[in-house]
């Protein structure tokens, strides 16, 4: 009777505490186990989202490269040398990119950079191995741009005078008279001007709307831009005649 007593005092006393203790030691570890997993498994994914990202990345810019090499040559006497952007200022964002051709190449000031569906800028200075580029979207252009509006069977001319921010459209003033704007009217480059301007049918976008100022005197067409200026990678500049000079 009494080894029985001793026998039940040992286990509480002695036993039972190093099982509670020995189970606890064991759900630790089965803890630290499961977060050792959950860990790796963490970092496995960040690797697979980092990798996937990458092959987004390198993606898109394969595709904005086959679209910048398919330029080849416009439908003008004129034809192009395919750039990269290497250098975009986030404070200057809209305003001036840098690419990776200069005098070396033949670029000059004034020759037209174009991306795959239009027009973007002009060049505004050129080092051996680098030039900048101005984009029609500055908020200060060096120059209006003649342009020409494919407004149903009438062509109408007019200057592209900058870039609203608020509606993002080109502001172009018109030099013929529309009286009324067709849908979809496409807007190209006109040629007019001489030398310094652009060629004539390098695409610039479409317009949507016409106002008309307060005196009737003045009309001024919205265009958007035929082109996305978020996300430009490679683009081209323009060259007169066959052999790029």
């Amino acid at each position: 009777m009494i080894s029985d007593t001793v026998a039940v005092v040992e286990y509480y006393v002695i036993k039972k505490p190093i099982e509670f203790i020995s189970n606890l030691f064991n759900e630790y570890n089965e803890l630290k186990d499961v977060y050792d997993e959950n860990k790796i498994l963490r970092e496995q994914l960040a690797a697979y989202a980092s990798v996937e990202v990458n092959t987004n990345v390198l993606s898109n810019e394969i595709d904005d490269l086959k679209k910048a090499l398919d330029l080849k040559e416009l439908t003008t006497d004129y034809n192009v040398k395919t750039a990269t952007v290497i250098s975009r200022d986030a404070s200057n964002w809209t305003n001036e990119i840098t690419i990776d051709l200069g005098s070396m190449a033949g670029v000059k000031e004034d020759m037209v950079v174009v991306a795959s569906k239009g027009m973007i800028g002009k060049v505004t200075s050129v080092t051996e191995v680098s030039s900048t580029v101005q984009l029609l979207t500055a908020e200060k252009p060096v120059s209006d741009l003649p342009v020409q509006i494919m407004n149903g069977d009438q062509n109408a001319y007019g200057l592209l005078k900058g870039y609203d921010v608020e509606s993002k459209c080109y502001e172009v003033t018109l030099l013929s008279n529309i009286d009324k704007l067709e849908p979809n009217a496409n807007v190209i480059t006109s040629g007019l001007g001489g030398d310094q301007k652009a060629p004539k049918g390098i695409y610039i976008g479409v317009a949507e709307g016409m106002d008309v100022s307060s005196d009737g005197t003045t009309k001024t067409l919205k265009v958007k831009p035929a082109e996305d200026f978020s996300d430009l990678t490679y683009v081209s500049v323009v060259f007169r005649g066959n052999n790029n000079e």
